[in-house]
């Protein structure tokens, strides 16, 4: 194990026993850098391996840091897992989940997208390309409420957490050093995550001119920061995607990463 996958490690024990201590730790969901090993299935799920994700990362020109706000189910796992397939044995790209299917076709068009191109959401839309590319990109998916939730959260909740396990939710976010940062929690105009990432994180963070509030941009790091829906909102997959990547695009063609 890499000395960056230690930190991780060590970051997610304190915060575990700190969830302890308040009494708050049933069913508590570890994540980070998504593993790249084998990907296997057993038990009627599929499963994966850590493997080379550390190099990857550190050797990624793009690295993407996902920021969501809890774990949608009952029983806790590692998130580091992820993959997205379906759990039966004989799967396919083409089906699963909304929140996947974003994920895939934003993290494909953040790691493609330049100054002078944008992938276009028929290509992304290719769950083919898109869902392979998923489980092989350098990624790190972070959820800012470790312990199980529901379908929703609300604001108020959420702020809570943000507020009580503030230490460790921006200890974890600096440990990757993402040059950029998906924060998916708008809702009605508001993102208690980008917040966070703002007065926590990057507090030179700034909207980029003419980009509709979706990019963000830290002028000390050079970090670009994604102010999106959740990867769940019942938002069409194409005005989404095409929404994000352009404003992306007009960020890049006057700052290139």
């Amino acid at each position: 194990m890499g000395q960056l996958k230690q930190l991780e490690q060590q970051i997610l024990d304190e915060w575990r026993r700190f969830a302890e201590s308040k009494h708050d730790a049933e069913e508590f969901s570890e994540d980070g850098l998504l593993w790249r090993g084998l990907i296997y299935y057993a038990d009627g799920s599929w499963y994966r391996r850590e493997g080379n994700e550390e190099e990857l990362w550190l050797n990624a020109k793009r690295r993407l840091l996902i920021l969501t706000k809890d774990l949608n189910d009952t029983e806790a796992w590692n998130i580091r897992q992820e993959t997205g397939r379906q759990n039966t044995a004989v799967f396919s790209y083409q089906y699963g989940a909304p929140f996947i299917k974003n994920l895939r076709m934003w993290t494909y068009g953040l790691l493609h997208t330049t100054s002078e191109e944008v992938p276009d959401f028929k290509t992304v839309r290719n769950m083919e390309l898109s869902g392979p590319f998923f489980e092989t990109a350098p990624i790190a998916h972070v959820n800012c409420k470790k312990q199980c939730g529901g379908s929703s959260i609300t604001n108020r909740l959420l702020s809570l957490y943000l507020n009580d396990y503030a230490d460790f939710l921006k200890k974890q976010i600096a440990l990757y050093d993402a040059n950029i940062i998906l924060c998916c929690g708008c809702v009605n105009g508001k993102n208690l995550i980008l917040d966070f990432v703002r007065s926590q994180y990057l507090t030179d963070l700034q909207v980029v001119p003419d980009t509709g509030d979706w990019i963000y941009y830290s002028p000390a790091t050079e970090k670009w920061v994604i102010n999106s829906y959740h990867p769940s909102a019942r938002i069409g997959y194409e005005e989404c995607y095409v929404g994000m990547m352009n404003a992306f695009h007009l960020a890049l063609s006057r700052k290139t990463l």
